[in-house]
C-alpha cells in the first residue's frame, strides 16, 4: 500500500514523500492508522535545524539526512496479527506518516475518556518523566525547571504531583510562563526581567532551590542552573545539551557539593518506563497533568513545514502543534 510521510531532505527542509509500506504483518505486528501526531519541538526542531549533536560524526548514526521525524501518535489499529483487535484505538511512538507498522507489545490502548489530542502528549510526557524517575523531589523540596517547552512544562507539573514544595518554572517567554500558572505549577519566574538566582532568593528564601531541572539543552542554561541551585542540591540536564560548553567544576560544582544528572530517556530502565505508562496515561485522562493550555495550533500533516518554521521562528505563538490526518 502507498503512505504518506513527513520527512527532513536536508537542513530547514520538511517535505511529504510517498512510499509504498508491506501490509503484510509478522506475528506480534499491527498496522495502524494514524489519527493524530504531535510535533516535538526538541529532539524533531533540533534535527530540522541541524542544532542536534552528532551530525559531523560518522559514528553517530542517528544525527543525519534523510531523517523520518514523529514519535507522539494517536492511531487505530487497521489490521492486527496480534492480540490487539481492529479498531482498538492506541498511542505508539511512530513516524508523522499516514499508516505504520508497529510491534503490539510497545503500543499502548487508550480510554474512551480520554481524547485524542490529549493521547499524542504521552511520549513526551514520558520523557518528562525522566527527571523526576532519577531525581525525585523530597516531600517539601523547592524545584525549578528552567525552559517551559512542553517537556519543561510537564516536569514541573510532574514534580507538582510528587510532593514537591513550591514547585516554579522560569523562562523568558511571557505566554510559556502564563500557560505554565494555568497548567497549576506553582510560580514563573521571567527570567528576561530579573535573573533567575535573584528569582529564587526573593520568592523562595534563604533555603533556595534544592532541585533544578534544565530543560532546554544551552550552555548558558546550564550555566544559569549550576550557580542557581542550593548547597547539596541537585542540577538535571532534561533537555538535550546542543553544544560544547565550560563550567567552573571547582566554584559551580565541588566547593558547592552538587550532583549533576543526566536525565537521557535511555537511563531509565524498559520495564521502570513500562510501569509508567498506565499511570501517566490515568494522569493524562483525569486532567491530573493539564495539556489542553499547551496546545496553540492544528494543522494538516502535510503543512508540516509550517509547523516546523513556526516552533523555530515564533516561539511565542507555536508551542504544541497538532498534526491532523
Amino acid at each position: 500500500m502507498k503512505i504518506q510521510r513527513l520527512v527532513f531532505p536536508d537542513k530547514n527542509r520538511c517535505e511529504v514523500e510517498e512510499v509504498e509500506l508491506d501490509e503484510k504483518l509478522a506475528p506480534g505486528e499491527v498496522l495502524l492508522k494514524t489519527r493524530r501526531t504531535l510535533v516535538s519541538a526538541g529532539t524533531e526542531l533540533a534535527m530540522f535545524t541541524r542544532a542536534h549533536r552528532g551530525f559531523d560524526e560518522p559514528d553517530f548514526g542517528y544525527a543525519k539526512y534523510p531523517f523520518k521525524p514523529g514519535y507522539s501518535a494517536v492511531c487505530e489499529v487497521a489490521a492486527s496479527n496480534a492480540d490487539l483487535k481492529q479498531g482498538t484505538r492506541v498511542f505508539a511512538s511512530s513516524l508523522h506518516a499516514t499508516f505504520t507498522k508497529e510491534k503490539a507489545e510497545n503500543v499502548v490502548p487508550l480510554p474512551e475518556s480520554l481524547n485524542d489530542e490529549h493521547g499524542t502528549f504521552l511520549g513526551l510526557l514520558q520523557i518528562a518523566m525522566t527527571s523526576p524517575r532519577l531525581a525525585p523531589a523530597r516531600v517539601g523540596e523547592h524545584v525549578v525547571v528552567i525552559g517551559l517547552g512542553i517537556v519543561g512544562n510537564l516536569c514541573a507539573q510532574l514534580y507538582v504531583n510528587s510532593g514537591a514544595g513550591t514547585v516554579a518554572g522560569a523562562d523568558l517567554a511571557d505566554t510559556r510562563l502564563q500557560k505554565a500558572l494555568a497548567c497549576g505549577i506553582h510560580k514563573a519566574f521571567n527570567v528576561g526581567q530579573k535573573p533567575l538566582d535573584e528569582w529564587i532568593k526573593q520568592e523562595l528564601g534563604a533555603r533556595g532551590a534544592e532541585l533544578v531541572v534544565e530543560a532546554i539543552g544551552s550552555a548558558r542554561t546550564i550555566s544559569d542552573a549550576l550557580k542557581a541551585v542550593a548547597d547539596r542540591g541537585i542540577v538535571v540536564l532534561l533537555g538535550s545539551p546542543r553544544s560544547k560548553m565550560e563550567i567552573d567544576p571547582y566554584f559551580d560544582i565541588h566547593r558547592k557539593g552538587i550532583a549533576v544528572i543526566g536525565a537521557h530517556g535511555r537511563n531509565v530502565d524498559a520495564e521502570t518506563q513500562r510501569r509508567d505508562k498506565p499511570l501517566l496515561v490515568d494522569w493524562l485522562r483525569n486532567e491530573k497533568i493539564r495539556v489542553t493550555p499547551l496546545i496553540t495550533q492544528r494543522m494538516p500533516f502535510a503543512e508540516g513545514l509550517r509547523a516546523y518554521e513556526g516552533l523555530r521562528d515564533k516561539t511565542n505563538e507555536f508551542l504544541g502543534v497538532i498534526l491532523t490526518y
